[in-house]
This record gives C-alpha cells, sequence and structure tokens, in this order.
C-alpha cells in the first residue's frame, strides 16, 4: 500500500510539472525577442514574402509592422539590431536588414548584395551596397561603431571590404539564452557523390540566416550559398567540380562551423 501511494505521488508530481509548460502562441515566421530602451520586452519576425517586419507586444497583440524595401527580384536575407536608440536619438523604432539576389550566368551564378537602416516609418538613415553581414562591435569604452562586410562575387577572386560607421547609441541585447558557441549539425550524402549532394543543416534556433562555403584543398572558396531557418539543406550540383576532395563548412554572427569533407567522384 505504501509503495502504491507513493507510485501515485510520484505520477501526481510529474503530471503537474510537464502541465507548467503550456502553448501561448504560434508565429508562422522564426520570431525571437528583444528588451527595447524605453517599451521593454518586444517578440519580432521577419516575413520575407511580405518584406516585412512585424513586432508584438508580449501579449502578441500586433505593436508595429516595418516594411523592408528592396530592389526588385531580390529577397530579405536577416533583420538585426532591433532598437530606439542605436542608430540615432528619437523615439522610433529602428533596424537593419539585409537581401539579396540570385544571378545567374552562361557557365555559373553568384549573389549580390545590400543592407540599409532604416527607422519604422521606411526611412533610410545608411544604405550599404553589397552589404552581407552587418555587426555591431564595441571600439571603445561606451564606444560602438557599425560594421558592414561587403562582397563583390561577380568577378573572381571576389572582392571584399569592409565599411564601418559612426553610430549615437548602444546596443540593446537579445533577451534570448544562448550559449556563447553552438553546434551546428552538418551531415553531407551521398558521400562520395557523382552530380547532386544533398548538403543538411539545423542551424541554432535564434540564427535566421548564414553562409554555407565550399573550399578546395588548397583553401580556395569555390562555392557560396546563402542559407536560412526555413530550410534544413541545399541540393548541390557536383557536375562543375573535378573528381577529388573539398571542405564545407558554415558562418553566421562572426563564427565558422568545424569544416566537413565531401568527395567527388
Amino acid at each position: 500500500m505504501k509503495q502504491i501511494i507513493l507510485t501515485s505521488l510520484l505520477v501526481f508530481t510529474i503530471a503537474v510539472v510537464y502541465g507548467q509548460i503550456t502553448l501561448q502562441k504560434t508565429y508562422n515566421y522564426s520570431t525571437t525577442v528583444v528588451k527595447l530602451e524605453t517599451l521593454g520586452y518586444k517578440y519580432y519576425l521577419m516575413d520575407v514574402p511580405a518584406n516585412q517586419v512585424r513586432i508584438y507586444n508580449m501579449d502578441h497583440s500586433l505593436f508595429k509592422t516595418i516594411n523592408c524595401t528592396v530592389p526588385n527580384g531580390y529577397y530579405l536575407a536577416d533583420v538585426k539590431y532591433v532598437s530606439q536608440n542605436l542608430f540615432n536619438t528619437d523615439a522610433q523604432v529602428e533596424l537593419v536588414y539585409t537581401y539579396y539576389k540570385y544571378v545567374s550566368t552562361s557557365s555559373s551564378y553568384y549573389y549580390i548584395y545590400g543592407a540599409k537602416v532604416i527607422t519604422d516609418n521606411g526611412t533610410v538613415l545608411q544604405p550599404i551596397d553589397n552589404a552581407q553581414y552587418i555587426y555591431v562591435n564595441k571600439t571603445g569604452d561606451a564606444e560602438y561603431k557599425l560594421f558592414a562586410y561587403c562582397f563583390d562575387y561577380s568577378v573572381f577572386p571576389e572582392k571584399v571590404w569592409t565599411n564601418i560607421y559612426s553610430i549615437s547609441g548602444i546596443p540593446v541585447i537579445s533577451a534570448s539564452i544562448s550559449d556563447k558557441q553552438q553546434d551546428i549539425l552538418l551531415n553531407a550524402l551521398p558521400n562520395p557523390a557523382t552530380e547532386v549532394i544533398r548538403l543538411e543543416y539545423e542551424l541554432p534556433v535564434n540564427v535566421k540566416s548564414a553562409s554555407l562555403n565550399v573550399y578546395d584543398t588548397n583553401g580556395r572558396k569555390i562555392k557560396n550559398f546563402l542559407i536560412d531557418s526555413h530550410s534544413d539543406h541545399i541540393a548541390m550540383n557536383v557536375n562543375d567540380l573535378a573528381a577529388g576532395t573539398y571542405l564545407y563548412n558554415i558562418e553566421y554572427d562572426n563564427q565558422r562551423t568545424i569544416s566537413k569533407k565531401i568527395v567527388v567522384q
């Protein structure tokens, strides 16, 4: 009898613990949370088909919709640094977004990137041509600057440069909890490959986009793909690659995964 009572109490305790997790809301896109300077905690998401960023209150009611204008044929790639006073001193919400375009050539393809810093009414504070990655880095005591890493993939080898901009504020910190380094699942099949290889990945929950790079054994980057959290793989055609060994990795937020090997036959 005593054993039965203890078992029943244990089952009841487990049921109570698991019952504390309750689904509150489901969003159709990857959603994160930020604590704004005066407005407090807000959810926000990036809607790629609509070219929008939508910000929600903590009760999930819509707070603000921000239109992110992109040139014809381009797509939203990432949204960062949702804040109020990072880029100017007014009370409007500001953010940075990047966008990209796929360009096909007679023998290959490449991407064109760009970025804009805007306020919530669409005012462009700073356009940045060719910017693929945007970071705000600390450059002194209470001093931060915006770094735009720019690429021109239309030429070989690709041109790379960095634009550094002064800004007026201090970045707010995402309310998300994450480890300093998060592992990314990488898998390739079939490996060896003869025609098409499937490169599988699983990005960390707070990483919306990243770059998947393929290198030859001399360390020369030969392929580059923009990937995002809406998919878990890319299918890479290897017919244009010579038989041999290649390496690939993923870069995001100034971090790089370990490189893994693929073989082309």
